[in-house]
């Protein structure tokens, strides 16, 4: 019992890691045993464009480590995560026995998970945690076993180590990851090393109506949200998930990085205050994806009406609401450079935007080879592309390889996976056969026949969707492994 207090005591000592120390400039190393939780944190993780992942490390504990390595490698796969570093767990003596809820745990993430290819996890090293060129902030969501580990046998690399963020509280009593090995919490406060808990509370909850229906992922578009419906789809499943942990866990730590004005810090605690808020941050994360544009003249919200020409201020909500605002961002820079609404020009940036989710590849990322006939309107789907994706000609990213006439076809190659989009046959002949009747009644030197297009860009822009548009083929080329 002395020895509990004295663990608690310590851990609550911990110097904590100030959100100054969490930026753009540290890389992220994560440890995860791969219960469900975890498993949702690396959804919202490996498709966030503003975290850089160096690399995910295998931990005992809810998961076994032979099995969370596997579980890890065949998320990565799903998630187009080869450029991750995947390693295995850390080897201690004695083995800690498994908990009880293990084969459930381990049961649910496999099978929401597609088998894995080519990724292999390298053996366990205190390497894991050192990034080359800047200092890294380990992300912990499950015991403290790797770090402590990792630490005994290359106390140098804590020099590489600017702080470590640990799921849940650093009381052992209400910690089920202190409490499976606080032998190795112990070390690691020992090390000196900064450390912040992120905690679970009332301003961590989550909705009540996810029980019934979590919209983002109905509605979206990203493969975070699609995996979190896999996992989640049978309802002893969720019911786990939302009964037994009402609140938010190790998901906490991602949002607590995404947005850390969210939570109120005390000592070397970080807890979220606002339920609203949270929830809503964890729903963009799901959906956004990789995609999502970083400003650089603009602010990052949305203009006002007295910009926007009547018809477009007309169906901006509606727009918004079906596209999502991602959309709506690269809608509005390409119809601008293309000096009007038409309708391959708009079918080109969901185009653009529907392979990068496909992908999971941000911006400037994507090789696009576009196979597009060489004469308008069906090249002007090329510009759409190219502000969509950010893949221009000046970064030697696109290259336009034109295909036979009436061919709309547009490959995407991220990670050495490979997207081709088409544009499906009855979508192109609805384009084809509004022409042909605007030609019937005009010539391309009347008004009547440049507002007939611009009022079917708009209904396109709105109505069509990026999900419906396209028929996809993807394909991996050969991989070495990592």
């Amino acid at each position: 019992m002395r020895k509990i207090v004295l663990l608690l005591a310590v851990l609550v000592s911990f110097t904590s890691v100030s959100a100054h120390d969490i930026s753009s400039s540290s890389a992220v190393v994560i440890d995860t045993d791969m219960g469900l939780d975890d498993a949702v944190a690396m959804a919202l993780a490996l498709q966030m464009d503003s975290v850089e992942i160096s690399a995910v490390v295998a931990c005992e504990g809810v998961a076994s480590g032979e099995k969370g390595s596997e579980l890890l490698a065949r998320m990565l796969e799903l998630f187009n995560r080869s450029d991750i570093q995947l390693y295995g767990a850390a080897r201690v003596e004695p083995a800690k026995p498994a908990p009880p809820f293990r084969p459930f745990a381990q049961q649910a993430v496999s099978k929401s998970l597609p088998e894995n290819k080519s990724i292999t996890a390298k053996p366990f090293s205190p390497d894991a945690y050192l990034v080359k060129g800047k200092k890294s902030v380990v992300w912990v969501l499950g015991p403290l076993t790797n770090l402590a580990q990792a630490l005994k046998e290359k106390p140098a690399i804590k020099d590489g180590i600017s702080g470590v963020v640990v799921a849940g509280f650093s009381d052992a009593k209400k910690a089920w990851n202190i409490r499976f090995d606080p032998q190795a919490a112990e070390f690691v406060q020992n090390s000196g090393l900064p450390v912040t808990f992120v905690t679970p509370g009332p301003g961590g909850k989550k909705l009540d109506s996810w029980w019934e229906k979590m919209p983002f992922v109905e509605n979206g578009n990203s493969i975070g949200a699609a995996y979190i419906g896999a996992l989640l789809s049978e309802p002893r499943i969720r019911q786990h998930y939302m009964g037994h942990f009402t609140s938010f866990h190790d998901e906490l730590v991602v949002l607590y990085y995404a947005n850390h004005d969210l939570f109120a810090s005390m000592g070397n605690m970080a807890s979220p205050q606002d339920k609203l808020a949270i929830c809503d941050l964890f729903a963009r994360l799901a959906d956004e994806g990789r995609q999502h544009k970083q400003r650089v003249v603009f602010a990052d919200r949305l203009f006002p009406d007295s910009v926007f020409q009547g018809d477009v201020n007309q169906r901006r909500e509606q727009i918004i609401a079906k596209n999502g605002s991602d959309e709506w961002f690269a809608q509005l820079l390409m119809n601008e450079l293309h000096e009007h609404l038409g309708a391959y020009s708009i079918i080109g940036v969901k185009m653009g935007l529907r392979a990068a989710e496909l992908l999971n590849a941000p911006q400037h990322s994507m090789v696009v080879v576009s196979q597009c006939a060489a004469r308008p309107p069906v090249s002007c789907l090329n510009d759409g592309v190219i502000v969509a994706t950010g893949s221009t000609p000046g970064r030697r990213l696109f290259t336009h390889d034109p295909g036979t006439d009436g061919e709309v076809k547009v490959t995407f190659t991220y990670n050495e996976r490979s997207a081709t989009l088409s544009v499906k046959k009855e979508y192109r002949d609805k384009v084809r056969a509004r022409i042909k009747t605007l030609l019937e009644k005009y010539t391309l030197e009347d008004d009547g026949y440049w507002q007939g297009v611009r009022e079917f860009g708009l209904n396109i822009w709105e109505n069509w969707h990026r999900r419906d548009l396209f028929d996809v083929v993807i394909s991996d080329q050969e991989q070495s492994g990592k």
